[in-house]
C-alpha cells in the first residue's frame, strides 16, 4: 500500500485508531516535509483559520472519516474539520480557497471539484453537529476501536456515505 491507495475503508471500523495508523507508517509525512504554506493556513501554531489541527490530528480524521490521501480526501478532511468549528465564516472559506487555488504546490492545489468536495466536507460536519476537532487532542483515541470514536465525536458514517456516494458519482474519486 502507499500513499496514493492507502485509505482505511467505513466497513473497517473494528480496527483501532492506532492499528489503521500503523497503515501509514511507511509513508507518513513528517511536520517538516509539508510544505511552509500550507503548514502556515493548517497548523493550529498559526492560528490564521479555525480549524487547523496538529499533523496527528490530521491524520486521525482522515481514518475516522475513512479517507485516503489524494487532493480530493485532504479537501473533505479539511473542510470537515473546518465546519466542526462555531468560528467559521464566509470570509475563512474564501480565503482558504484562494490560498489552495493559487498559492498551495502544483500537487496540492484545489481545483473545482476539490472545492466543492470542500464545502461538502463542511456540510458533513455541520449536519453531524461533531465536536470541534480543532479543539480536541485525538491521540486520545488511539486505543479506540474507530467505530467507538466515531460514536464519541458524533461522526454519522450513514451522512459520510452519503456525501462519499454522491461524491463518486460525480467527481469519480476514491470510496
Amino acid at each position: 500500500m502507499d500513499a496514493e491507495t492507502w485509505h482505511i475503508p467505513l466497513g473497517r471500523s473494528y480496527y483501532t485508531i492506532q492499528q489503521a495508523l500503523n497503515t501509514m507508517s511507511s509513508f507518513k509525512l513528517n511536520q517538516d516535509e509539508v510544505p511552509f504554506i500550507i503548514r502556515l493556513f493548517e497548523n493550529p501554531k498559526y492560528n490564521i483559520l479555525p480549524g487547523a489541527v496538529t499533523l496527528d490530528n490530521h491524520d486521525i480524521i482522515h481514518v475516522l472519516l475513512s479517507r485516503g490521501l489524494l487532493v480530493k480526501d485532504e479537501a473533505f478532511v479539511i473542510g470537515f474539520t473546518m465546519g466542526t468549528t462555531d468560528r467559521l465564516t464566509k470570509l475563512n472559506k474564501a480565503i482558504f480557497r484562494f490560498v489552495t487555488r493559487f498559492l498551495y504546490p502544483p500537487e496540492y492545489k484545489f481545483h473545482t471539484d476539490e472545492v466543492s468536495i470542500f464545502e461538502s466536507g463542511v456540510t458533513c460536519a455541520q449536519k453531524m453537529k461533531c465536536s470541534d476537532l480543532s479543539k480536541l487532542d485525538l491521540t486520545q483515541y488511539l486505543d479506540y476501536t474507530i467505530e467507538r470514536a466515531r460514536e464519541e465525536l458524533n461522526i454519522n458514517i450513514n451522512i459520510l456515505r452519503k456525501a462519499y456516494a454522491y461524491e463518486q458519482v460525480t467527481y469519480s474519486a476514491p470510496e
